[in-house]
């Protein structure tokens, strides 16, 4: 599957997991994502000659919004939350913010009781996608799509084994593409450099924000056996608490470490570890076997419940619109529309349309959830607001190009390819069709 896909490219279907089956999704992250036995070449191959780089984008959605929003210079700022009301959380915040003590995953109240000053911006989910597609494209200059592996949003690797000669010519590389990527999006990236993924993963850590950090065979005694040993991917505080009662401190220490104790006290993962400290890690880049899509939709949470026709026609107008944008982007057409919606007591209640047609036209995406909300059995009142909503677009298929030919109803040819494009660039709202 290529990266360049919508938001859905980070997460992972669980459904033969029994005990996952209670979730529908999982995120991909670095429990799922990290280094495994399997991966590894256990004959202990000289792995020394291979060049991986790990990019990670500074702040991201902090950033993005100081690059749009010049006012917000130097000030402490975060995304996510609705200002200092109840709702919402800490999803990044700048280094200005983070000096004076705000952490991710902060709830907006607690963030703003550290720090009063702080600025708390929305989630602007459509511009962040958007930037990383153009990132994306710059990279895919340089890298096939074999050699690159999204780790997270905000986060990617890169194999250059097959590309750079030595690290040296790497490293040069990295300052032009750090150049170039705040030439073409003005945002600074930090990237690290080595011959493992993840010495590359804690060397992206080492110079932040903008830096370029190299751990190379002969000195990673010197630069990174010192390190604590939870500084390294996989380690949480859970278990690096039981790492200090080991007396296991650095890595160094993790290193060095008997690995028939390491064994008996964290299973094959600890064997996993240890070889991850002692630059060990064989793993090359994962790539996402391709596969058929089952569902697109998006969904909503409002900082502010609403019950008004129109103001909830609106929304939903809104949800069409998008989720029609990304059937149109994976060139997929869909026959079967569901639309759900929670109220503020947190009941649910929602239905479905079977279109006699397939179609990623927003104008029947739309009229098709305007039939399931007319024909809600509960609906939103002064007394029990909407708070959440949501679409999902099912029976996929993909876009032929063929349409069905109303006699008795005229059609619109709106140019949807080049809305898609400035919305793409410039955010969801820069233009919308009119409701009719």
């Amino acid at each position: 599957m290529g990266l360049r896909l919508a938001s859905s490219q980070f997460w992972i279907d669980r459904k033969n997991d029994k005990f996952l089956q209670t979730f529908r999704r999982v995120r991909l992250m670095p429990l799922y994502s990290m280094p495994h036995i399997k991966d590894l070449d256990l004959n202990l191959r000289d792995n020394t000659r291979n060049i991986f780089f790990h990019m990670d984008i500074d702040c991201f959605f902090a950033q993005a919004e100081e690059r749009d929003n010049p006012k917000f210079k130097g000030m402490p700022i975060s995304v996510g939350g609705w200002g200092t009301g109840a709702g919402g959380i800490v999803m990044t915040c700048n280094y200005e913010a983070r000096k004076r003590g705000v952490d991710t995953g902060m709830s907006v109240v607690t963030a703003k009781t550290v720090c009063p000053e702080l600025i708390s911006l929305p989630c602007d989910g459509v511009k962040y996608e958007s930037i990383i597609y153009d990132i994306q494209d710059i990279v895919k200059q340089y890298f096939p799509e074999d050699c690159m592996e999204q780790y997270s949003i905000d986060e990617c690797f890169w194999n250059g084994s097959q590309i750079f000669r030595n690290i040296d010519d790497a490293e040069k590389f990295a300052k032009k593409i750090k150049e170039e990527i705040y030439y073409k999006q003005r945002l600074t990236v930090s990237i690290g450099l080595s011959y493992n993924k993840s010495y590359a993963k804690m060397a992206t850590k080492f110079n932040k924000p903008n830096g370029l950090s190299v751990v190379r065979a002969e000195n990673k005694e010197k630069i990174i056996y010192p390190l604590p040993c939870d500084k390294l991917w996989g380690i949480a505080h859970r278990m690096y608490r039981r790492m200090l009662g080991m007396n296991i401190i650095t890595l160094g220490d993790l290193a060095k470490h008997n690995s028939h104790r390491i064994r008996k006290e964290f299973g094959i993962n600890g064997i996993v570890l240890q070889k991850c400290a002692q630059g060990l890690d064989t793993s090359g880049i994962f790539v996402k076997p391709e596969s058929s899509e089952k569902m697109i939709g998006h969904h909503n949470t409002l900082h502010a419940p609403i019950f008004e026709k129109e103001e909830i026609n609106k929304e939903v107008r809104s949800m069409c619109e998008y989720a029609a944008r990304k059937l149109r982007f994976k060139n997929l057409v869909t026959g079967r529309i569901h639309l759900y919606i929670r109220f503020e007591n947190l009941t649910y209640t929602g239905g479905e349309y079977k279109l006699s047609f397939y179609t990623n036209d927003d104008e029947e995406i739309y009229s098709a959830a305007l039939e399931i909300l007319k024909n809600l059995r509960y609906k939103p009142t002064e007394f029990l607001k909407l708070r959440m909503s949501g679409i999902d677009c099912t029976d996929l298929h993909k876009d032929t190009g063929e349409r069905n030919l109303h006699i008795f109803k005229q059609e619109k040819n709106l140019p949807f390819t080049a809305l898609d494009a400035l919305k793409m660039k410039y955010g969801e709202k820069i233009i919308r069709l009119g409701l009719s």
